[in-house]
């Protein structure tokens, strides 16, 4: 199973889902999650937004007008 780590965050899911081309991966984001500007509970809520996007194919910034936590993790960490 791939595993992907360093520098992960709700913004690097969607790219990351296209190469490997299934969700059959490890995505650790801990600097995603843990300095996300609303904290570590916005990081994970992001990531998960972030992966409901992906699967419903659906772009990021769409999926952040209604999504708090991954609107804040973009304008942060940068789109």
């Amino acid at each position: 199973m791939p595993v992907f780590s360093s520098g992960q965050w709700a913004g690097t899911l969607p790219a990351t889902y296209a190469t490997v081309g299934s969700a059959d991966f490890m995505f650790l984001a801990g600097g995603g999650i843990l300095a996300h500007p609303d904290g570590p509970a916005a990081g994970v809520k992001s990531l998960r937004q972030a992966y409901e996007a992906v699967a419903a194919e659906c772009p990021l910034d769409e999926a952040a007008e209604g999504s708090p936590e991954l609107r804040a993790a973009l304008g942060f960490f940068g789109s």
